[in-house]
């Protein structure tokens, strides 16, 4: 039976906060609604954390506006409060961890740099590599650059953190569902991907005007992005094509009833 890890305790003026690796937080031992974001509350000095926290509320303060009540603290990052945290999050030898900052383990310095220098991500879509370019919003394929799926031609899915649509794998585009179909569509499959922050975090940061930083380090790049496919199956349209063919055999129905002769002549 594997023994349960003992969470390192970080203590800030006598109260003690357990760090949670997986949140980016310090959360108070004796309260745990009372929590210290890394990326929120504090400020990344790449060796060290500063910290502003209010004595009375034991949380951060927003600013110093009693320095009565307000401390300036230096929070250690979190590959030193919790080293063998970090390199089980991120699949690490502890021994890589230690002397990095937090920034350099959570985001992928080579995938970052590649992406700095200009090189756009790629997505695989049913088994073919299509270049994510954001600022056009296109799917470029990667291999003839042709053809070009346009991003505006997806609908975000309700949580909002995947877009969704219907792609022929063999046209390479995204196709629009009959609304009357009776039957299944031939070669359609229905794919998801990850929204704009997913695909590409970093023209995200810059686009909208984000803290770049911050954002990678909620969410990182991502190696190998792939488009999930879900089968027509497992999707509305079973349900949309029964409810088609009920509707088309009542109007059939309806219309054979008004040809029908009420009444058949005699001879």
């Amino acid at each position: 039976m594997n023994k349960q890890r003992e969470v390192p305790v970080f203590i800030i003026e006598g109260t003690s906060f357990l760090a949670d690796i997986d949140k980016q937080v310090l959360r108070q031992t004796s309260d745990q609604t009372k929590e210290i974001s890394f990326i929120h509350d504090m400020q990344d000095q790449g060796a060290f954390y500063h910290l502003l926290y209010d004595l009375d509320e034991q949380r951060a303060a927003k600013d110093l506006f009693d320095e009565n009540r307000v401390k300036v603290i230096r929070v250690p990052q979190m590959t030193d409060l919790d080293r063998e945290g970090m390199a089980i999050k991120y699949g690490l030898p502890p021994e890589l961890v230690m002397g990095k900052s937090d920034f350099e383990v959570i985001v992928d310095q080579a995938a970052l740099d590649q992406r700095l220098n200009g090189i756009l991500p790629q997505i695989d879509i049913a088994g073919e590599a299509f270049t994510i370019d954001l600022p056009l919003q296109e799917l470029r394929h990667t291999q003839y650059f042709f053809p070009v799926i346009s991003l505006k031609s997806f609908e975000l899915t309700s949580d909002g953190w995947k877009y969704e649509a219907f792609y022929h794998p063999v046209m390479k585009q995204v196709v629009v569902i009959d609304p009357k179909l009776t039957g299944f569509p031939e070669g359609v499959i229905k794919i998801l991907i990850p929204n704009e922050i997913g695909l590409d975090p970093v023209a995200t940061a810059r686009q909208y005007g984000m803290d770049e930083q911050e954002l990678l380090r909620r969410y990182p790049i991502q190696k190998e992005l792939k488009a999930e496919v879900i089968p027509l199956s497992e999707t509305n349209i079973p349900a949309m094509i029964q409810r088609n063919r009920e509707q088309l055999r009542q109007e059939h129905e309806k219309i054979g009833r008004r040809i029908r002769p009420k009444h058949r002549p005699h001879f």
